[in-house]
This record gives C-alpha cells, sequence and structure tokens, in this order.
C-alpha cells in the first residue's frame, strides 16, 4: 500500500492509511479513502519524491464532509493549525444533484505553489448521492443504511486500488 511522507517539524514521517482509518473510524470510508489519495497526488505534484514540512501546507475543500476533513487533518494537520477552509461552492467536481458540495480540493503551501485535485466524475455512483439525501432528510431504511455501509467501504477499497489517473484529475495552478 502506498504512503504519504511528510515532515513534522524537520521530521520525516511515513504515513500509512490504516492508521487514518484508525484515527477517523469508519464513519465516511469513501472520504477518507479518496481523501488519503487526493493528498498523495497533491504532494507528488507539488515536491515530487520530496517530504514537505505540514506547516506550510493549507487546504481548500469543496467538501464539508468528516471524513476528508480528518483525511487533511491527519496528514496535514491543516484543521488544527487553521490553515483548512471549506468551499462548497468551490465551481469545480460539482456532483452531487442535491446540493451544492464539490469533490475538488486545492492543496497549496506558503511559496505560493498549489494544485487542485478533483475526483472524477464516475467515480461515485447516483445511488451515493441519493443515500446521501436519504441521510440528511432522515428516510434511510435499515436496507438503505445497510447498502450504504457497504457501498461507502466498496469504494474505500476501490479509492485505495485504482491508478490515480483513473481517480483523480490533478491540475497545477501554480
Amino acid at each position: 500500500m502506498s504512503v504519504i511522507k511528510i515532515k513534522d517539524r524537520g521530521e520525516v514521517l511515513t504515513l500509512h492509511f490504516p492508521e487514518l482509518r484508525n484515527y477517523h473510524g469508519n464513519l465516511a470510508l469513501m472520504a477518507i479513502g479518496v481523501g488519503f489519495r487526493v493528498v498523495q497526488a497533491a504532494l507528488a505534484e507539488l515536491y515530487n519524491e520530496e517530504a514537505p514540512e505540514r506547516s506550510s501546507l493549507s487546504v481548500r475543500s469543496g467538501h464539508a464532509g468528516p471524513g476528508f476533513r480528518d483525511a487533511f487533518e491527519y496528514t496535514t494537520r491543516a484543521v488544527t493549525r487553521g490553515a483548512y477552509t471549506v468551499d462548497v461552492e468551490y465551481p469545480a467536481a460539482q456532483y452531487d444533484p442535491y446540493r451544492a458540495q464539490s469533490y475538488a480540493y486545492v492543496i497549496s503551501d506558503d511559496k505560493g505553489a498549489a494544485v487542485e485535485v478533483s475526483l472524477k466524475s464516475d467515480f461515485l455512483p447516483a445511488v451515493f448521492y441519493d443515500y446521501l439525501k436519504k441521510g440528511r432528510e432522515g428516510t434511510m431504511t435499515a436496507e438503505d443504511k445497510a447498502a450504504n455501509e457497504n457501498l461507502k467501504a466498496t469504494l474505500c477499497e476501490r479509492a485505495l486500488a485504482l491508478p490515480q489517473d483513473e481517480l483523480l484529475e490533478v491540475k497545477r495552478l501554480s
């Protein structure tokens, strides 16, 4: 399994997905799987093989959910440092037919380098958005809940297994 290398006060840390899974739990498995891959893609684009300093990074997330937040916090500590913002109106990757919610993320550093990483439009099936809507409305049946949990776990595994170019679009901004 791939890893994320990042510096924390000069020390290179090697972060593995199972550690993020333990940190987050199993509420939003799809999001932590995709979020982990988003950070990997962004750091590879900005730094190649070099591990950047955590404290230099900021995150603009188009998605307000706890899974993406925890993936970014675990890897960059951006939430704790006040370097994390949510912009559900971000214009890229607006796939949810029921509400504003972007599946695009901008990771930048204090030197002005920035990259936009977006989830590909075909990754999440339509039923995923239906389950989100039912969850917000409180109309999920027991069968819906079980199917949704299974779907999120399957999507997490798929996000971790797919080649990056089949999962994400990466665009250098500066």
